[in-house]
């Protein structure tokens, strides 16, 4: 069964005009089909849940199954007692290679550092793949709570395309605290690499910048506090022509929304372990000017 959900992200760009005057050939070419990609959320994979196994195996069989899949991206909480090694291994079967975001579940059960040691040679095949891949630091002494903490920040350029991953799971052991999204504004934190990571985007078209986390970057009990939407909004609202939008998990339910502060679009998907086994699917058009997103959500089981 196919839920079809049709969200589609353009922009008109600010070099375009309608005078007549202007020579053909300085106007932009008529959009173009480029590629696919596809959000996995939530596989909470553990050496004992089969179920979620199966789960996660039948999104990676029907992602197989299409044409034009070029990425997959598991946007967090992808396993952990024992189940992160299971994960990398049913996900290593993608036709497509995959980006994985650490989730908050990973960070507070204990296994970032596992995560770190499961996916690090994943991390290094992308390099192989993709332009300009980089990762921020990753053993990190945090002020905030005096541990170390295992960052997963990285970008990296695709086809005009400038794919950041961003790791705003909060360390804090309080158990609401711990479900909340955090900056991480120190040293080695996750909003200096995202601010520095901002001002090193080049020219290119519009919407070409693609954020992507486990929290929502958003204002929420289970995402952001005022404060720090502010100062992230205040951050991405110079760039608002140029990030399309911020795709995330956490949630267990799928949902899109405009952040009109920060100028850009939300999508949060269903997790794959629960209710019905949901991914996000996004073709991505464009031309020289611009990039647009045509979203849909496929129930690929049960």
């Amino acid at each position: 069964m196919t839920i079809a959900l049709l969200f589609l992200l353009a922009s008109c760009g600010s070099g375009g005009t309608d005078k007549k005057s202007v020579a053909e050939d300085t106007a932009p070419g008529p959009m173009e089909d480029l590629f696919t990609f596809v959000v996995f959320a939530d596989p909470h994979l553990t050496e004992s849940s089969l179920e979620h196994q199966e789960r996660l195996s039948a999104a990676v069989e029907w992602t197989n199954a299409q044409e034009n899949v070029e990425l997959v991206v598991v946007v967090g909480d992808i396993g952990w007692d024992g189940g992160l090694p299971i994960a990398k291994a049913l996900l290593d079967g993608l036709d497509a290679p995959y980006l994985p975001i650490i989730g908050d579940n990973e960070v507070h059960i204990g296994a970032e550092q596992t995560f770190d040691q499961v996916f690090t040679e994943q991390y290094d095949l992308l390099a192989t793949l993709f332009d300009d891949f980089e990762r921020g630091p990753v053993e990190v002494l945090n002020p905030e709570h005096g541990v170390t903490s295992w960052f997963q920040n990285m970008s990296f350029r695709y086809r005009g395309l400038e794919f950041i991953g961003l790791d705003w799971c909060s360390r804090s052991e309080d158990t609401l605290l711990g479900e909340m999204a955090d900056l991480h504004d120190f040293d080695g934190g996750t909003f200096p690499y995202f601010t520095d990571r901002l001002g090193k985007i080049s020219a290119g078209a519009d919407e070409n910048v693609l954020l992507f986390s486990h929290h929502p970057m958003y204002l929420s009990p289970g995402a952001f506090n005022l404060d720090k939407m502010d100062a992230l909004t205040a951050e991405t609202r110079p760039f608002e022509d140029r990030i399309a939008a911020a795709w995330a998990g956490h949630y267990h339910i799928s949902w899109d929304e405009e952040v009109q502060a920060g100028g850009y679009s939300i999508h949060i998907t269903d997790a794959t372990w629960d209710d019905e086994n949901t991914v996000r699917v996004v073709k991505v058009r464009g031309n020289d000017n611009r990039f647009e997103f045509e979203q849909e959500l496929v129930v690929v089981g049960p």
